[in-house]
């Protein structure tokens, strides 16, 4: 009698263990399940925005300012190129020397103005980065609004979407909720 309740026992430990742990793997997918996930266009939703166009005007307007003096650099450069060509031959040693040391500080200085306006990191991408910081962060704070008035615990990026359903795409109320 002994073996045969030492055999229950042990059967209803086993059973008891094998309902915990299928109860533990089953928990995490029934809140999986409970959640709503939402995609919305960001690049749309940020072109659509009136924010945008003043930034990228005030961007453009920049950039062609800076343009217009990189020009100027490079004008100054060639017509002093160009000057050093047509009285090469008639100079020393020593004044050839120095006009090439000074074309080639022209040309460093033009194209460190380059790099320090145009180049990755430059002033324009700082001037890009600051003016669109806002307007992401406005962005977001609407994508955040939609997201908790329609109960969706996971927004994502149309653009890094693989599949979804058109259902989940809340884009047109985010573009509404920045109207």
């Amino acid at each position: 009698m002994t073996s045969r309740n030492s055999a229950i026992t042990t059967l209803s430990r086993g059973m008891l263990a094998a309902l915990l742990l299928s109860f533990v793997f089953m928990v995490p997918n029934a809140f999986a399940a409970a959640e709503k996930t939402g995609v919305v266009d960001v690049a749309k939703v940020i072109q659509q925005m009136a924010e945008t166009k003043k930034a990228e005007n005030i961007l453009k307007s920049t950039s062609a300012q800076w343009k217009g003096s990189l020009d100027k650099l490079k004008n100054d450069f060639e017509s002093s190129a160009a000057s050093y060509e047509k009285q090469k031959a008639g100079l020393s040693k020593a004044a050839r020397e120095q006009k090439a040391k000074e074309l080639e500080l022209k040309l460093k200085n033009a194209q460190k103005f380059q790099m320090d306006k145009f180049g990755p990191g430059g002033a324009l991408d700082k001037k890009k980065a600051e003016l669109f910081a806002p307007i992401r962060a406005k962005m977001l704070a609407a994508v955040k609004s939609v997201a908790d008035k329609e109960g969706f615990n996971l927004i994502i990026d149309k653009q890094a979407m693989v599949y979804g359903a058109s259902a989940a795409d809340i884009t047109a109320k985010v573009i509404a909720q920045l109207k």
